[in-house]
C-alpha cells in the first residue's frame, strides 16, 4: 500500500480517513467516518470511479470547515 499511489478506491479511502483524522483532531473518528460514508454514498453508481476519493475528500473537508466555522 502506498499513500501516494493507492491500488484501489478502498485503499485511497483508508488513507483519506487517516489524513482527515490528523487534519481535524477536534472531530471524532465516528464523525469523520460518517461524513466519508455519506459523501461516498452520493457517488454511488458513478461509472468513472478514479476521482471519487478526491471528490469525497474535497466535500468532507468543506463540510468540516463549515461545521467548525459555524461553531466558532
Amino acid at each position: 500500500m502506498s499513500c501516494t499511489h493507492p491500488e484501489s478506491e478502498f485503499e485511497a479511502l483508508v488513507y483519506l480517513a487517516e489524513r482527515l483524522r490528523r487534519r481535524f483532531p477536534e472531530s471524532s473518528d465516528e464523525a469523520v467516518f460518517a461524513l466519508i460514508a455519506e459523501e461516498l454514498e452520493s457517488f454511488d453508481g458513478v461509472r468513472l470511479r478514479h476521482y471519487v476519493p478526491v471528490l469525497v475528500e474535497r466535500n468532507v473537508v468543506r463540510r468540516l470547515h463549515e461545521t467548525y466555522r459555524l461553531a466558532a
